[in-house]
């Protein structure tokens, strides 16, 4: 530890920390621009200028380590002097068009200015004007108000991999511009609107929609793939106008994809808003009242043999659970997976590989690899935080990665073992110059991508992975509803032509159906399966209820209800409680709700720790759908779960 003295007040820091650093430690406000702690060192602004004993001028705090027996100043006549003027040189040449901005409210050169900022302005000559430049669909630019802070241009070159974004010209005539024409193509573009400190670059489709101040904020999952970053739904008037990243650096660190953070528009067009009937060619809406009926009806008239269910993508373990149970007590017993993402359809997915189906490595942990193999596998398209992850252990920590399938853009340089998968079974058969690599490695990991079973044998040579490996497998999935799936249905069945009724839960272009077949479809979206069915049932998305879901690393976390959904709408959950109860009114069937608030069965079962995720222990679902699971993801947080509970008052922070 290093002694230093801020403002008369003894402090202690460890080494290689910078003055500002030290100074956060005390809760001591430093105004910055430039400075980000997930970014490089600029020290460009000179807004976070301190004053030091015996220094002839103030010095950037940001970019200063700190000395034994250093005396730090960061209130003095001096030090308020200077970012007076600094604050002075950056109005120069701003518009000071705030009520017409869309940073207006969250704008950081407005807040500084006010507490930091002179009361009047010296300056009456004309200002500058800068070009707007196109950097794509998401992102607007207004470059006048540009204060040069560079994080933008760090950001694209140290995140997302882009070396043509950086400052032209020099003095009164630098710009931030691509070296050549071009818009910012990268999955993580959107970031820069968050990290821009003023209004110059700001999000296209937030424009003009709500002020800062109107706005309602939940904190929520993105269920989007199996990563589950932790995002920010900021609402006004019911509507989803803006999804921001929450920050937890074991995630997805503060930064969330495009797909994430601009897919909320499709949450509004095409929407299910009450049952539906096929009469003739044309849907006619109907009560739920004769939905009912009807359901009780079709599943008495046909044989349970005759009946089976196929199941879609974004369903939460709440509704799957309730949904099983439906099934179950109707006589149904043949499920099938299906959606976009083309399973292929004659493999029977066996329990022992698909309860090792998640990540046994947590993200946060690929910085102590240092080998790994992506087997048929594209993380920067099949789980992009991941990709970010990998990344950067590639940059700090020396990682070599190396691939067997098509040859990828990662951002990263990555070695192409081959293009079949004759080359993985040279591996695992000891005969690759790779293996040479793998017995030099100290923590060895292979990432297996969710295509693995679309390839002829792919679930033998996963078998065979995990007799070779072991605990080095890792399988990326790219939808988090088949993780929910085998999560509750233990695998998927082939479907067959001889079914009479089949129930469609929120699937989209089943091909395999029949015309002859009754089809009741449940879902949110008026997707072509919908459109084939004959009766449709109006279902929530993930945003309008609270429920879980199960992330690739084995988590399963909960989703916060941030909309209110239409009155005509019915909660899935709720949904088949009630058909449950219609049908089989003698039927005894688990309330899912009671079940998790059984604090008393397998210790405790919630609890929240310092990154705001949901743990549940899986044993408590085992035994009621009769599936093999890793029974270790509860030992493996235990410690977290000890140390957070140091007294009886952390009890009432259980999220139950």
């Amino acid at each position: 530890m290093i002694f230093i003295n801020i403002n008369g007040i003894a402090l202690n820091v460890k080494p290689n920390s910078t003055v500002l650093q030290a100074c956060n430690n005390l809760n001591i406000n430093i105004p910055k621009f430039c400075f980000q702690e997930n970014l490089e060192i600029a020290g460009n602004c000179r807004m976070c200028l301190v004053e030091i004993k015996n220094s002839p001028k103030p010095v950037a705090s940001c970019a200063t380590p700190v000395i034994e027996g250093m005396h730090v100043f960061t209130d003095t006549p001096l030090v308020k002097k200077a970012r007076e003027s600094v604050l002075e040189f950056l109005l120069i040449n701003h518009p000071l068009d705030c009520p017409i901005c869309d940073q207006g409210g969250e704008c950081d050169l407005q807040d500084q200015t006010l507490y930091f900022g002179t009361d009047r302005s010296r300056y009456f000559e004309l200002k500058r004007a800068v070009e707007d430049k196109n950097c794509g669909p998401f992102i607007k630019t207004i470059m006048t108000r540009c204060i040069h802070c560079t994080r933008c241009v760090r950001f694209a070159n140290e995140i997302c991999g882009i070396d043509n974004l950086g400052t032209t010209g020099r003095g009164n005539k630098t710009e931030i511009s691509f070296y050549l024409n071009n818009i910012f193509k990268s999955e993580f573009s959107g970031n820069v609107i968050d990290l821009c400190p003023v209004g110059a670059l700001t999000s296209k489709p937030f424009a003009f929609k709500a002020r800062s101040w109107e706005i309602k904020k939940k904190q929520t999952i993105d269920i989007l793939d199996g990563i589950g970053s932790n995002i920010i739904v900021q609402t006004f008037n019911n509507n989803i106008i803006r999804i921001l990243p929450k920050v937890n650096k074991d995630i997805n660190i503060e930064w969330i994809t495009n797909k994430t953070r601009f897919f909320f528009d499709s949450i509004k067009y095409q929407r299910i808003n009450e049952p539906l009937i096929k009469t003739n060619d044309s849907f006619k809406p109907i009560t739920w009242e004769r939905v009912f009926n009807i359901i009780k009806q079709k599943t008495t008239q046909f044989d349970p043999s005759n009946q089976n269910a196929v199941i879609g993508n974004l369903i939460d373990l709440k509704s799957l659970f309730t949904f099983k149970q439906f099934l179950n007590n109707i006589g149904i017993n043949k499920f099938e997976y299906k959606t976009e993402f083309n399973y292929n359809n004659n493999t029977i997915i066996s329990s022992d590989i698909m309860c090792e189906s998640t990540f046994k490595l947590k993200l946060k942990d690929l910085s102590k690899c240092d080998l790994c193999l992506l087997v048929f596998c594209d993380p920067r398209k099949e789980g992009s935080i991941l990709n970010l992850h990998l990344r950067n252990t590639f940059k700090k920590h020396n990682l070599e990665i190396f691939s067997i399938g098509s040859k990828l853009d990662l951002t990263y340089p990555v070695k192409n073992l081959g293009l079949n998968i004759l080359n993985l079974i040279k591996i695992l058969e000891g005969k690759h110059s790779f293996c040479q690599k793998i017995l030099s490695s100290k923590n060895f990991i292979i990432i297996v991508g969710s295509n693995i079973y679309n390839i002829p044998n792919g679930i033998n040579i996963l078998k065979s992975l995990y007799n070779k490996f072991q605990n080095k497998i890792n399988i990326l999935q790219l939808e988090s509803g088949f993780l929910n799936f085998l999560e509750i249905f233990h695998k998927k069945k082939n479907y067959k032509e001889s079914n009479k009724l089949t129930f469609l839960y929120n699937t989209d272009n089943i091909s395999i159906l029949s015309n002859d077949n009754y089809k009741i479809y449940i879902g949110h979206h008026f997707t072509q399966d919908a459109q084939n069915s004959n009766l449709i049932l109006p279902s929530t998305t993930f945003l309008e209820k609270n429920s879980y879901f199960l992330s690739t690393d084995g988590i399963i976390k909960k989703s916060i209800k941030t909309l209110n959904k239409n009155n005509n709408i019915k909660n899935d959950y709720n949904l088949f409680q009630n058909l449950n109860y219609f049908i089989n009114e003698s039927q005894d069937y688990i309330i899912f709700d009671k079940l998790v608030q059984q604090k008393k069965v397998n210790n405790e079962i919630f609890y929240k720790n310092n990154i705001e995720s949901i743990f549940i222990d899986s044993k408590i679902i085992k035994p009621l759908v009769n599936i093999p699971y890793k029974t270790n993801i509860l030992e493996k947080h235990s410690k977290i779960l000890m140390n957070s509970l140091k007294n009886e008052n952390t009890l009432n922070n259980f999220i139950i």
